[in-house]
């Protein structure tokens, strides 16, 4: 069976505790510096994974916010667009308007001044087949200057009385 023997069990301790204190000394300092270390790495590698993902979290945010600027940008460009081209639209029918009147009055006169060629050809002509029927009524021939002063002192009156 198994004996305790005294000198074993001190040499066993003594040992025991020599090893320890040389493994203390020289492998368990490395060991846990080592150990140390890695915690330090593996502590700054999640720091700078959390970084990096707030990081990356407000770019996301940054692109988010740009996105809606620029939508909200080509919304304000489409509404002025429209109210531009709706201006030009205006502009286009009011010109449009204009240079129609421009021409119905410009016709309107140049058919007042044809009326107006037209009634003074007119009263002309009737000045002369009055002075040729007068003529051969009377069966004289009077002075041509005489018959037009008559004829048109008489057409006078027929425009005062057509003006009243």
């Amino acid at each position: 069976m198994l004996q305790l023997e005294p000198g074993m069990m001190i040499w066993t301790w003594a040992t025991f505790i020599v090893l320890f204190l040389v493994l203390a000394k020289v492998a368990w300092k490395p060991l846990l510096s080592a150990v140390e270390e890695r915690e330090k790495t593996i502590a700054d590698s999640l720091r700078k994974a959390e970084e990096a993902r707030t990081e990356a979290q407000q770019l996301l945010e940054k692109h988010q916010k740009m996105m809606e600027d620029a939508h909200a940008e080509i919304q304000k460009m489409l509404q002025e667009n429209k109210q531009l081209a709706a201006k030009m639209k205006e502009e286009i029918i009011a010109k449009a308007k204009a240079e129609a009147e421009k021409l119905r009055q410009r016709a309107e006169a140049d058919i007042e001044r044809e009326k107006e060629a037209a009634i003074l050809e007119l009263k002309s002509q009737v000045a002369d087949i009055a002075i040729q029927a007068a003529s051969r009524l009377i069966q004289e021939s009077l002075d041509d200057q005489k018959h037009r002063g008559l004829i048109d002192q008489y057409i006078k009156e027929l425009d005062k009385l057509e003006k009243n």
